[in-house]
């Protein structure tokens, strides 16, 4: 991790009706999840937006676990619910690099927010 780095990292992520509308009433929350060896660790969770988005902070703390201590780029998936029932899970976006660094400056080159979606839910999900 960057010297420069506050430890946090911002997930946004959308999702979209067949039609191509935002998916925006209260009922819908998601939950971010790292894909891990024994056990998968939900990061963070939130209700979409108007906008059928969700933006989520996530700690480096969060992402080393037990069975995966050193870990820095994430496998992150995300699961959405629709009053509480499970609707939809993403496939895995592997390693995710909230911080790339420059081997020469020793800076970080990558984003601290990520951006995925629209996921589009099928209208019998």
């Amino acid at each position: 991790m960057s010297n420069n780095s506050s430890g946090l990292f911002r997930v946004i992520v959308s999702f979209i009706a067949e039609d191509g509308a935002p998916l925006a009433a209260a009922q819908w929350a998601v939950k971010v999840k790292d894909r891990d060896p024994l056990l998968d660790a939900t990061l963070a969770e939130a209700r979409l937006e108007n906008d059928g988005s969700a933006g989520m902070l996530i700690s480096v703390s969060d992402i080393s676990s037990l069975d995966s201590p050193a870990e820095r780029t994430p496998d992150l998936y995300f699961v959405l619910y629709r009053d509480g029932k499970k609707v939809l899970t993403t496939e895995v976006i592997e390693n995710v690099d909230f911080e790339s660094i420059d081997p020469v400056t020793g800076r970080a080159t990558g984003s601290t927010t990520q951006t995925f979606g629209p996921y589009k839910v099928a209208a019998d999900d």
